[in-house]
């Protein structure tokens, strides 16, 4: 057996290890380690199946559901156009879904029923976990043909085991972010070895490889668009610079034009060119919006940070978590050596990591100016000078360590330079391009830092190999290589500590440490293949030092699952499923709008989908913001059935096409009847009567379909967000947004004049707390106080005390009966309202703003719907409650007045109960 041969069989030995490693450290995530083990029962399924982990899943599995029972994605085919009636009521969705889950998830599906019968969600559950491992490969290829098998395997655990990869493919996570790191990678290292492949035949093959693999990326995430513009990029810096040095490496006495045109058909120019038309072939093929509209795509990124869209609504996608700019280090400088999704440094492996790249990058540099000044001129018979020859075990010692730190500069035989300087240029435009690229797309948001893992995994798995050959390579001082692993164990040692096992950790250090020490101080060192093993001991602590991270935060991850929903928000939809009419449309804040089509099988207005569209997070937010709780239910009545866009054209003449104008109108329209209604639109508005009548068609119809709006818990923490759209200024003014603050825990109050304090919110190293006296008499009181958490004392800023979250008002409601609500004295000034409940001598507390006080979903969640009739509690489960919007109780639907007290007993009653579930 060869040596090639050997070394082929020992690589696939190593990516089927690291294959079953990656997976071994995801698979964990299935068994929810992270719940008590008596709560588990309420995060898995029917079928005992954890729920998945986000929203996004159930909308892909729906899809791979449609796609397996009926061959494409959607409900329904109009005009050979796929249509999803499940989203964006009333008009369903046009599908566009990619191929590429569906398909994947298919195959997997077909080969799980050889082993068994599996249904499709169980084949989803698992499909990104499985399929996301497959990054070693790739990541494993193109360090290996840069360095060795350390800084290989290096590169192939950093990148499939990244914080912000593996947060996105463990089993439950079933999304496109699977295909990520894949599909890049393998066109990334075929595009390499087309540029690099001294044979014709291969650089073919190559070229295809590398056009399949993009054409398969754009069939599965639409952020395939930033790669096709990273590699313009690179290919433009990367023919200028070849360019340049090709002419300033040329016999001086050729002419310009003939040093262009020797360059143009050198085989790497030729390649790129041939890549590139395949490319822009292959592009025109997969996406419908040819080569200028993924320019457009990639410049609409840089658009995501704006407040408002060209519409004049606000952009929902400030709101989403991965769509916030990032910081770029998260913890401080101890959290700088961990890995996490929580900044851009972390999550590339850690400050460590950062460094390391640095360094190659550096070296490449160093590398490309050395070369560049070495002459590659030849003598008459073809040979270099006999000046610039070297001997040949001058050669082959440079050889076997060509990518060493201090040899990389000075690589191989002079015969060889030309290639060498070729190949350097290769690597080094690639990276800077590539970090370069994508560090300019985190500035959109955290959910880009993906695209920064894989050239800082890649360039950072060729720093072990390099460093590696030059610790193998150069006589070290053994106090030199003493510290080096101290300081790497050190270093390797400390996530463990933080976030595997405390013990753990401390004894691998020490235990790295002491077998230092004894190999420091044998008279006669151990060796193996002439080099100590103090050496690769100092490689394996560099190799802990830089994987570290990454592998301690998969594996906390995986231990630390929880589900995005539970039992109480599943069995609600199946019970909107089984009791409610089949056009019933869900209306809510958009995070669950996903589980609610799925679930309940109905369609909804608003998903994680569609937040840019027809304003609906303006809407939305208006409605649940609101104290015009007629207002809220024309909202719904418009949406649910006759949508904003034909409204909005509708009044085009009258609004000068001014969204703005439009939702003033509408604001003003909606809660009326459908007389007074006409009449604001002719008399105030001037609109025609024709189109009144049109309008108010659309508005006010005869027969609205039901809508049943679902208040939850997680809504409480995202008030800041809905209120803010939902109090969107469209002249331009600014938006304020508005809080809940709910009591992290409960207090026992048993007698008259007993004291209880109720965490509410920590800021800045500020404690506020909720403190509660229960009086006699229906009299106990309540305030907010402030205190440092260091030491508990009293916040003062200027010798007076500061608490920004004092309340002005005070609601107490004492088992099921509201038996306070007045101002509290001396703070009249103050911008809070504090909500206290006691059920059973236990209470609990929320503090508002008061802005939120009368808003419509105070009123049904934390108050249980007391005093109105527009809305029916019609089901209530732990956190979440279901509300019928009664349009036959408006003024729109026809009734004079809607103002209607209910029993103050029951509605109270309703009330405490729906708080204790949602706060305690």
């Amino acid at each position: 057996m060869n040596t090639n041969t050997k070394n082929i069989i020992k690589s696939v030995v190593i990516v089927l290890i690291l294959l079953a490693f990656v997976f071994a450290l995801r698979a964990p995530a299935a068994e929810l380690n992270g719940i008590p083990s008596d709560m588990k029962a309420d995060y898995v399924d029917s079928s005992g199946l954890p729920y998945f982990s986000e929203m996004d899943s159930y909308y892909n599995l729906r899809m791979t559901q449609d796609y397996i029972d009926h061959g494409y994605y959607g409900d329904t085919l109009v005009n050979n156009t796929p249509v999803d009636n499940h989203r964006f009521s009333p008009y369903g969705m046009n599908n566009t879904y990619k191929m590429g889950i569906g398909v994947t998830t298919s195959w997997m599906y077909n080969i799980a029923q050889l082993f068994g019968d599996f249904d499709v969600k169980t084949v989803a559950f698992w499909t990104g976990a499985i399929i996301s491992c497959l990054a070693v490969i790739p990541a494993y290829a193109i360090v290996r043909r840069v360095t060795n098998d350390y800084g290989a395997i290096a590169a192939s655990l950093l990148i499939a085991l990244s914080p912000n990869y593996f947060a996105h493919t463990f089993p439950g996570f079933f999304d496109t972010d699977m295909f990520i790191f894949i599909f890049p990678l393998f066109t990334i290292l075929f595009f390499i070895e087309c540029i690099r492949s001294n044979r014709k035949k291969y650089k073919i093959l190559f070229a295809i490889l590398a056009v399949l693999s993009i054409m398969g990326f754009a069939e599965s995430w639409d952020g395939y668009v930033f790669y096709i513009a990273m590699l313009a990029l690179f290919i433009v810096v990367y023919l200028i610079l070849n360019l340049y040095i090709n002419i300033k490496h040329s016999h001086e006495d050729v002419s310009l034009a003939s040093k262009i045109k020797e360059y143009i058909l050198q085989r790497e120019v030729l390649s790129v060119i041939g890549l590139v038309v395949l490319l822009v072939i292959a592009l025109t093929i997969v996406d419908s919006s040819g080569v200028f509209g993924i320019v457009h795509n990639v410049l609409e990124g840089f658009t995501l940070q704006a407040t408002t869209t060209l519409t004049g609504f606000p952009n929902v996608g400030v709101s989403v978590a991965e769509l916030q700019v990032p910081s770029l280090i998260s913890g401080g400088l101890s959290g700088s050596f961990l890995a996490n999704t929580g900044a851009a440094i972390n999550g590339i492996g850690g400050i460590t990591c950062l460094f390391a790249a640095l360094i190659v990058l550096y070296v490449y540099v160093n590398r490309l100016y050395k070369l560049s000044k070495t002459s590659t001129n030849k003598t008459s018979t073809g040979k270099l000078p006999k000046s610039l020859r070297e001997s040949t075990s001058k050669k082959a010692d440079d050889k076997r360590f060509s990518f060493s730190l201090s040899d990389i500069v000075e690589f191989g035989s002079q015969e060889e330079v030309a290639q060498s300087r070729k190949e350097t240029v290769l690597y080094l435009t690639l990276f800077v391009v590539w970090t370069f690229s994508a560090a300019v797309a985190v500035t959109q948001g955290a959910r880009f830092i993906t695209l920064l893992i894989l050239p800082f995994g890649l360039i950072t798995g060729i720093f072990v190999g390099y460093a590696a050959d030059y610790i193998k390579a150069k006589r070290l001082d053994d106090k030199k290589i003493m510290a080096m692993i101290i300081i790497a164990a050190i270093i390797g040692s400390y996530p463990i500590i933080i976030q595997v096992n405390r013990v753990l950790g401390i004894v691998l250090m020490i235990a790295l440490i002491i077998i230092a020490a004894i190999l420091y101080q044998l008279k006669k060192p151990l060796v193996y293949n002439d080099i100590p093993y103090t050496k690769y001991l100092a490689i394996f602590c560099i190799f802990l030092a830089i994987v570290s991270p990454t592998v301690c935060f998969a594996y906390f991850t995986s231990e630390n699952i929880v589900p995005g929903t539970n039992d109480d928000m599943w069995n609600s939809m199946e019970w909107i499923n089984k009791n409610q009419a089949n056009d019933t449309v869900i209306s809510s804040w958009w995070d669950f709008g996903y589980l609610f089509e799925i679930a309940s099988d109905r369609q909804t207005i608003f998903d994680g989908g569609m937040q840019g569209s027809e304003g609906r997070a303006y809407w939305l937010g208006h409605a649940m913001t609101t104290d015009n709780l007629e207002l809220s239910a024309g909202i719904f009545r418009m949406l649910g059935t006759s949508g904003y866009d034909p409204i909005y054209t509708q009044l085009v003449p009258y609004t000068n096409g001014s969204n703005g104008t439009t939702v003033k109108i509408l604001n003003e329209i909606l809660p009326q009847s459908k007389s007074e209604a006409q009449s604001t639109l002719e008399s105030k508005y001037h609109v025609s009567s024709k189109d009144s009548e049109a309008i108010l068609k659309l508005t006010h119809p005869d027969n609205p379909k039901p809508v049943i709006f679902v208040a939850s818990s997680d809504m409480l923490s995202k008030a800041g967000w809905w209120t803010y759209f939902g109090n969107w200024k469209f002249d331009g003014d600014e938006t304020k947004a508005y809080q809940y603050y709910t009591g992290k825990n409960q207090t026992v109050l048993n007698a008259s004049g007993q004291t209880g304090v109720i965490p509410i919110h920590d800021e800045f190293g500020i404690n506020f707390t909720a403190k509660i006296k229960k009086g006699s008499s229906n009299n106990t009181t309540a305030q907010i106080e402030s205190k440092f958490a260091n030491n508990g004392s009293e916040v003062k800023l200027n010798g007076s005390t500061y608490n920004p979250l004092k309340a002005s008002n005070i609601l107490v409601i004492e088992d099921g009966y509201l038996v306070k609500n007045e101002s509290i004295k001396g703070a009249s000034d103050c911008n809070y309202t504090l909500y206290v409940f006691g059920y059973n001598n236990t209470y609990n507390a929320v503090l508002m703003s008061n802005e939120l006080v009368n808003s419509m979903f105070t009123r049904l969640y934390l108050l249980g719907g007391y005093g109105q009739d527009v809305f029916t509690q019609v089901h209530m489960a732990n956190g979440v409650s279901l509300w019928k919007v009664n349009f036959e109780n408006t003024a729109a639907g026809g009734r004079a007045s809607s103002a209607v007290e209910v029993s103050n007993s029951t509605n109270s009653t309703n009330s405490t109960n729906s708080t204790n579930e949602t706060t305690s």
